[in-house]
């Protein structure tokens, strides 16, 4: 056997770690991953190959959330201060501002040395812990500029022409105000809160069932439609709205009866049940909000924000982790609507196994639910346990339809299907009703864009909760991990509560940015997202959700002739412009917008004759279906644009078909090497990558073949 060597080297554009392969020889990862735990710089494989650790820098360890401390984020604050003296986007936007580069580097450096001298407020070490977990790398980034445009307004306010108005009209501190007509009403807000297997939607939805005339808001597509289809079965009225499908209730067979008439003679429903971003803000008795702890996400938490502001119900009840009580009951103290809170305890038992599985895939047992955060390494952890135990794996991840991930969740739920074993992502952290008995974590690190990050407190009892489900049929749940070294930790954080909530996503309406637009008629829109986010005043207790992918959104369309109002429309599509052809998709799209001519599903998307047999392959329907349901949802906002919603369903229908039969089908993919040992995919086979290369190659003719037509064509 010849050797192999292996090298780990930092990424100088990101804090990822990449490996370099030097010889086709198969190496094994899991001794890689030992060297790296005991700190070792380098060592000799079992096969005799050589492992060494190259490194640029020494990379900062990012602590869990309960170890993040004024030490830390003092760190932290100066590599952020400096980064931001260095950015070339941040000279660019204060060019924007009309701050020269001199005047730039004079007040920046005052900046950063009060900063780091403790002399300004908001960024003392203590004051900064909550702003970084809450907000993480980039939004801890972002803060930092902001405050830099609040050190100027209060110390320089010449160095930006007319900043004092520019402030005023990003003034976004009383969220409280902007509901005009739900402050009109008095409400009642119910907490129902408890852990994850408690029981407490389940009674809020009792409530809604038994109401005249009520709402459900969803974190997911999947449970609205689970809503949705639960009201129609008990003979109650329900529509379905998501971003993506509208269904009214189906009074066809007799058993739904409508629950009143319009004027037009048209049947009216008691429920509509829809994904929270669809929420609308008519006059109902009662709203049911589930997941609210997710106020606090960082992309998404400004539409529960949004709901618990503006819903105009007389009772509204709120589903979630009790971390989210104290910012709820602060919000409602500045509504002068008192709540009230139900507690709830978990109806099956749980507990953290006594021991790991030592890196052993052969101790995978029917009913495992293995959970990784990986895409890639999901496909290869379902071919190690498949050959390793002779045990057949379904999968569940994010980047799967909705429909796939339901068809998954049913082979892995029944006993008959000859799927023993689920290997999903944490999109199974909600959603998904699964019979699972015992939940084991590949880790508990998962990648945020630039580096490895823990997982939170939060995000490792929502998916370890899973076990042991109420109704599952199993006694109790259990969590493990695969590694020894997790263990530890992970029984630390199931017994946990999670950090308490501080701060709720917010986000600026379209009348905002459209006014702060006029201040800079010269300022591509997509620039003008970061300048609203560098300036904005916002309250502690709120915070500017994420925009960044919204910036990227608007990045692809900028160089089309679009009104503010409509890029302000599509830069909130459904989703991330990392996905190559969904991305050219939208180009093609929005170019049909810009120039007001009706958009065919047939001439943008032709899908492949055969259904995938690799996980590039798959990779590349699962884009082709996000385009297709990008045109469904656009279709919601331009129907004369994208009018033949049939043929772009019937489209779907085929797609999501081809992956099942992908997902069914594919073999041949190892993720194991001769000794039985996990090896990524990525190392053991370059074709895969050169095979989606030339798929997304394939993708880029079919799209310029297909081009357009002008609005002169």
């Amino acid at each position: 056997m010849h050797s192999s060597a292996v090298m780990l080297r930092s990424n100088p554009k990101g804090n990822k770690s990449v490996y370099k392969k030097r010889s086709e020889a198969a190496f094994d990862l899991n001794e890689i991953m030992q060297f790296k735990s005991r700190g070792e710089r380098g060592g000799k494989f079992k096969n005799g190959g050589d492992f060494k650790v190259l490194t640029q820098k020494q990379e900062v360890v990012w602590p869990q959330e309960d170890k993040i401390d004024a030490k830390f984020v003092k760190i932290q604050r100066e590599q952020a201060l400096r980064s931001f003296r260095a950015d070339p986007g941040v000279h660019k936007r204060c060019e924007n501002f009309g701050i020269s580069l001199a005047t730039f580097n004079l007040w920046s450096k005052k900046y950063a040395d009060d900063a780091n001298a403790e002399k300004i407020d908001k960024l003392k070490a203590d004051y900064l812990v909550s702003v970084l977990i809450r907000s993480g790398r980039e939004g801890f980034q972002y803060f930092i500029i902001n405050q830099f445009f609040a050190y100027l307004s209060e110390n320089a306010p010449d160095a930006v022409k007319n900043i004092a108005y520019l402030r005023k009209i990003t003034d976004l501190r009383y969220p409280h105000e902007w509901m005009v007509n739900t402050r009109k009403m008095q409400r009642r807000i119910i907490m129902h809160v408890g852990p994850t297997n408690s029981g407490k939607t389940y009674h809020a939805l009792q409530r809604l069932q038994n109401c005249k005339n009520g709402i459900y808001c969803s974190p997911l597509r999947l449970l609205a439609y689970e809503v949705y289809d639960r009201m129609n079965k008990a003979g109650i009225s329900c529509a379905l709205v998501t971003g993506e499908d509208r269904r009214g209730a189906d009074f066809s067979n007799g058993l739904v009866k409508p629950s009143g008439y319009t004027i037009d003679g048209e049947p009216c429903v008691a429920i509509k049940s829809c994904t929270i971003e669809m929420a609308s803000m008519d006059m109902r008795d009662v709203a049911v909000v589930d997941e609210i702890q997710m106020i606090a996400d960082r992309q998404r938490g400004w539409a529960w924000t949004n709901a618990l502001l503006g819903l105009q119900a007389s009772e509204i009840h709120l589903c979630g982790e009790v971390t989210a009580v104290p910012i709820v009951k602060k919000i409602c103290a500045a509504l002068d609507e008192d709540v009230e809170v139900r507690e709830y305890s978990r109806l099956g038992k749980l507990h953290t196994g006594k021991k790991s599985l030592d890196n052993d895939w052969s101790r995978i047992r029917p009913g495992d639910c293995v959970v990784t955060f990986s895409r890639k390494e999901i496909f290869a952890i379902r071919n190690t346990i498949e050959q390793t135990t002779g045990l057949r794996c379904a999968v569940i991840y994010g980047g799967l339809p909705p429909e796939a991930r339901v068809e998954q969740a049913r082979l892995f739920n029944d006993p008959d299907s000859g799927y023993d074993v689920l290997v999903a992502s944490d999109a199974i952290g909600m959603g998904i009703n699964l019979s699972i008995r015992r939940i084991v974590f590949t880790t508990l690190q998962k990648f945020d864009g630039g580096s490895l990050m823990p997982i939170s407190v939060s995000q490792t009892r929502q998916i370890g909760g899973r076990a042991g489900r109420f109704g599952s049929g199993a006694d109790a749940g259990e969590v493990t991990a695969m590694w020894s070294k997790d263990l530890e930790t992970l029984s630390k954080s199931i017994n946990q509560q999670p950090p308490m909530i501080k701060a709720a996503g917010i986000i600026p309406s379209s009348e905002a940015i459209e006014t702060f637009s006029h201040q800079f008629p010269n300022v591509p829109f997509s620039e003008l997202w970061p300048m609203f986010r560098d300036i904005a005043t916002v309250d502690d207790d709120y915070f500017l959700s994420s925009f960044s992918g919204q910036e990227q959104i608007a990045q692809c369309i900028e160089h089309l002739p679009l009104s503010v109002r409509d890029r302000y429309q599509l830069i909130y599509a459904p989703i991330n412009t990392r996905d190559k052809i969904v991305a050219l998709c939208l180009v093609k799209y929005a170019t049909c917008v810009a120039n007001n001519v009706e958009c065919s599903i047939g001439s943008v998307i032709k899908l492949p004759s055969e259904s995938p047999n690799t996980r590039d392959k798959l990779q590349v329907f699962e884009q082709w279906h996000r385009s297709i349901t990008l045109f469904i949802w656009l279709s919601f906002h331009y129907p004369e644009i994208f009018a033949n919603i049939e043929e772009a369903t019937n489209l779907k229908v085929m797609c999501e078909k081809s992956i099942a039969q992908g997902l069914a089908a594919m073999k041949g993919q190892p993720g194991t090497n001769a000794n039985g040992t996990f090896v990524k995919n990525k190392m053991n086979h370059k074709s895969d990558g050169q095979q989606a290369k030339e798929a997304l190659d394939k993708v880029q003719h079919l799209l310029e073949k297909h081009a357009m037509p002008t609005a002169s064509a």
